[in-house]
């Protein structure tokens, strides 16, 4: 119980962060249902989880669901579009004109594996949801995670055509915007595979800030044979 409560205040605390002021009464129950949704769907998945538990924990009465969320797919596919909130995702929130392309890089791959994840309630919560999930596919999630994902996408784009001193993104930049972002997602849509072949690869503080060092390091190498390709292409054509 002390973990939920917990884990309870720091969704509450990135309410109001996101507000900008206290949640109103509504903001809160809607945080609240968000909250207690993401408790009930890591700890016993989509389908078997009922509106009746998700609303007990809340504290709301049972039409509160519908009325903010209109259902239980609805209200599962908004939990898993917490992460990509800017007060977590603090990749989509950079200044590329202000950062190296190492920092943009560490503050992406450093979203994905948070070091001190153990110490974390609500990354722990995020991590068991996407665990569930992988497990247990629920068939709603849609292209909802797509389109959270989006302003993170596009952020490496422009942070390509930074490095490589474009306008907008070119068939290159969309083939190395996948190659740079696959090297960590991968990590998270083949966890099965992750788990069998190597647990211990992201397994910790120190496991994980080497596995964002590291993929820090390949991005860099992807995006320097890329300036090189782009440099010699050029030479060929004058």
């Amino acid at each position: 119980m002390a973990v939920k409560k917990e884990t309870r205040c720091l969704f509450l605390q990135a309410a109001q962060r996101l507000l900008g002021h206290q949640p109103s009464t509504q903001e809160e129950t809607r945080w609240r249902l968000l909250q207690a949704a993401a408790e009930v769907f890591a700890e016993v998945g989509y389908h078997a989880a009922t509106t009746r538990e998700i609303c007990k924990r809340a504290e709301v009465n049972l039409a509160s669901i519908h009325y903010y969320y209109g259902d239980k797919a609805e209200l599962y596919r908004e939990v898993f579009r917490l992460p990509f909130l800017n007060e977590c995702n603090t990749f989509a929130t950079l200044d590329v004109a202000q950062v190296t392309l190492e920092e943009a890089l560490r503050s992406f791959y450093g979203w994905l594996f948070p070091p001190t994840v153990e110490e974390d309630p609500m990354q722990q919560l995020f991590m068991r949801l996407h665990a569930r999930e992988n497990a247990e596919p629920s068939g709603v999630l849609g292209d909802a995670m797509v389109q959270a994902f989006r302003p993170n996408h596009e952020k490496m784009q422009a942070l390509l055509c930074r490095e490589f001193g474009l306008g907008e993104p070119d068939a290159d930049v969309d083939r190395l915007t996948f190659a740079v972002i696959g090297l960590a997602t991968f990590y998270f849509h083949n966890r099965m595979a992750l788990d069998y072949f190597a647990p211990t690869l992201v397994s910790g503080q120190k496991a994980r800030e080497t596995m964002t060092e590291r993929l820090v390091g390949y991005a860099v190498a992807l995006i320097e044979a890329e300036r090189r390709r782009r440099a010699i292409a050029t030479d060929t054509n004058t």
